[in-house]
């Protein structure tokens, strides 16, 4: 798929754009670029944004934003940190990661996309040959000496290691793979288990997919939360506060149009036209359907903080300490200035709204229009 002649890998959308911002009486240009995941539920809402124009609203009227697509948090990570992005939509582990290197940039968490009970991307995957289990703990058990893979620095893989620890189990091996490729090789029966995240994952699962997975465990199983983070550089915040201001705004109109179940199918069309090839059924149902309750299943899909509110906190401290422990990342605690929800929490205060802003309860099979 080509758009204003920039192709994106495997027919994704980027979106040129430039800022320009009046300074006195002369004008500053500034490249603004929200870094985003299209295949990743944690960004829908910048899918909604870009269709609906929301953030049009709040910025200058000779404003522009390029909405830049990756295929998971660690490349968005390192464009931020070489300064292609000033925005980007993540999972917590890659966040925690790009905050803790100051020597390249100071980048900031500074809201929530959506959090879960590991209904997301703290899912385990299994062949469709495997047995059928009667409880977490033993699909987890059967994963000990088998071929597992997930996308390395991901939160998936914050996940699997989790499970690695808690129940003592070591698979023969531990591969780094791509969603893609986690897909291709369950068709093929080269994995015996994964981890990765929606909408991949109702893709090719039993729920509503091709059938050549089946979920067998969620994050409750190591009571790890599943936390789509906001990040932004800091100089950028530093330098237009109003835009960072401006950008959330619109942020928060987009969440609350996919909490509204009136919209759901009309959102799930804008994901559609930037995760190109994902079948509607399997996006409709990456956020708005139920993961049984026999694998580990909670009632809400998922919720919208927004802010970064107590739970969402606990949740950055126990990942940041368990990553420190793993040795990803070289600081226990959090660092100065990298975690601000300050202008979030302004924005619900003039909206009359607090946190958590709606949530989502998960719908049956049954239940997808499409």
């Amino acid at each position: 798929m080509r758009r204003k002649g920039i192709t994106f890998g495997i027919g994704l959308v980027a979106l040129g754009l430039l800022f320009l911002l009046a300074t006195g009486d002369s004008q500053a240009q500034e490249k603004i670029v929200v870094g985003y995941q299209p295949y990743d539920t944690i960004s829908y809402q910048v899918s909604v944004n870009q269709e609906l124009g929301l953030w049009k609203k709040y910025f200058p009227k000779n404003g522009e934003i390029e909405f830049q697509p990756a295929l998971q948090g660690s490349i968005i990570v390192n464009n931020m940190l070489a300064g292609k992005q000033q925005v980007g939509y993540m999972s917590i582990m890659p966040a925690t990661m790009a905050m803790t290197k100051p020597e390249q940039a100071n980048i900031r968490i500074v809201g929530s996309s959506g959090m879960s009970d590991g209904m997301r991307c703290s899912l385990l995957l299994v062949r469709k040959e495997a047995p059928k289990f009667k409880s977490q703990e033993e699909a987890i058990k059967w994963i000990d000496g088998k071929v597992v893979a997930s996308p390395k620095g991901s939160a998936a893989d914050q996940y699997l290691r989790m499970i690695f620890e808690k129940y003592k189990v070591k698979p023969a091996e531990y591969l780094n793979q791509s969603i893609e490729v986690i897909a291709t090789n369950f068709r093929i029966g080269k994995l015996d288990a994964a981890a990765m995240w929606e909408p991949t994952i109702s893709r090719i699962c039993d729920l509503v997919g091709e059938g050549i997975a089946k979920i067998v465990a969620t994050g409750t199983c190591v009571n790890n939360p599943d936390l789509g983070t906001i990040v932004m550089r800091g100089d950028f915040i530093d330098k237009y506060p109003q835009l960072a201001e401006a950008w959330l705004k619109s942020e928060l109109d987009a969440q609350l149009f996919l909490l509204e179940p009136q919209n759901w199918a009309k959102a799930t069309d804008m994901f559609a036209k930037y995760a190109t090839g994902m079948p509607k059924k399997a996006l409709w149902y990456s956020i708005y359907g139920k993961i049984p309750e026999d694998v580990g299943g909670a009632k809400e899909r998922e919720w919208k903080p927004f802010i970064l509110d107590e739970k969402v906190r606990k949740n950055m401290v126990d990942v940041q300490a368990f990553l420190h422990k793993e040795k990803v990342v070289k600081y226990e605690r959090a660092l100065p200035n990298t975690i601000d929800d300050s202008i979030g929490r302004k924005i619900l205060m003039e909206r009359g709204l607090k946190s958590p802003i709606g949530y989502i309860y998960g719908q049956p099979p049954e239940k997808v229009p499409f």
